[in-house]
């Protein structure tokens, strides 16, 4: 067999290759971009060349701007060149937003967990799905709610995990990784302001620590009405959503029952 390709002809996609596609694909000249963009056609030629490979954000918004009158980009092609310039999408989604993005096959999904602990959050911790078994081991974690104010607000959480101390850290800690991901967004700031009347959240967040890790250790958990202790093994995804990226996670946790103790919960 002999190749049918040339690997020389395989380039990397590049902001400045990209750029001159989503011009020529709209027939638009340098000179009409650059005037509409309010830079000048060498330095369009710059990008599209590689000379300039990091763009200033101010700069590939009005490119965005200007392609877009001629044709709209779609969200694909939106999210592609920021990414090629290196330039986090920083747009904040409401939680509607977000549990928009989930289909009806994804929340399916859920619930065909056979008995599993499953369900969808944001960065920020606010719940957007949870399937039948969640609802039930995690009683009073709500969609459309936030899971850190339920760790730490409500004492039905404390009586849940048997292990709340490990709970806590891990997801603070979590919180910590998944914040410098963001750049310098709006919403932490916010969310710690809220998160900073809980003493216990404060003790952990002043520690300083941060984990990135996506499979958490076994979970021990009483569960709701007869307190039959459960262990949870619980892994977490992301969930990549085209114009709001890194924004969308899932969980699924596997149960396994324990031997009864003498616990109950209210």
């Amino acid at each position: 067999m002999t190749r049918s390709h040339d690997p020389e002809l395989l380039t990397l996609p590049t902001f400045g290759s990209f750029l001159r596609w989503l011009r020529d694909d709209r027939r638009m000249s340098r000179e009409r971009l650059a005037v509409s963009a309010g830079v000048s056609a060498s330095y369009v030629t710059h990008l599209e060349w590689g000379d300039r490979d990091h763009p200033a954000r101010a700069v590939v918004e009005s490119l965005v701007d200007c392609l877009g009158r001629a044709r709209a980009l779609t969200m694909t092609e939106r999210r592609h060149l920021f990414d090629l310039a290196g330039l986090p999408i920083t747009s904040t989604p409401t939680v509607e937003q977000l549990r928009a993005r989930i289909s009806d096959d994804a929340l399916r999904i859920l619930d065909a967990q056979r008995g599993g602990v499953a369900g969808y959050f944001d960065a920020r911790g606010n719940i957007l799905a949870l399937n039948n078994a969640a609802q039930s081991i995690l009683p009073g974690l709500r969609v459309g709610e936030n899971g850190l104010h339920w760790l730490f607000g409500n004492e039905i959480a404390r009586q849940v995990f048997v292990d709340w101390d490990t709970v806590a850290q891990a997801t603070v800690s979590g919180l910590r990784g998944r914040i410098g991901t963001f750049g310098h967004a709006d919403w932490p700031e916010q969310l710690l302001d809220e998160l900073g009347a809980y003493p216990e959240f404060c003790s952990i967040w002043n520690a300083g620590e941060v984990t990135f890790t996506s499979e958490l250790p076994p979970i021990q958990l009483r569960e709701s009405g007869a307190g039959r202790p459960v262990s949870l093994t619980v892994q977490v995804f992301d969930v990549d959503v085209v114009d709001y990226p890194g924004w969308l996670r899932a969980f699924v946790g596997i149960r396994r029952d324990l031997p009864m103790a003498r616990v109950s919960i209210v």
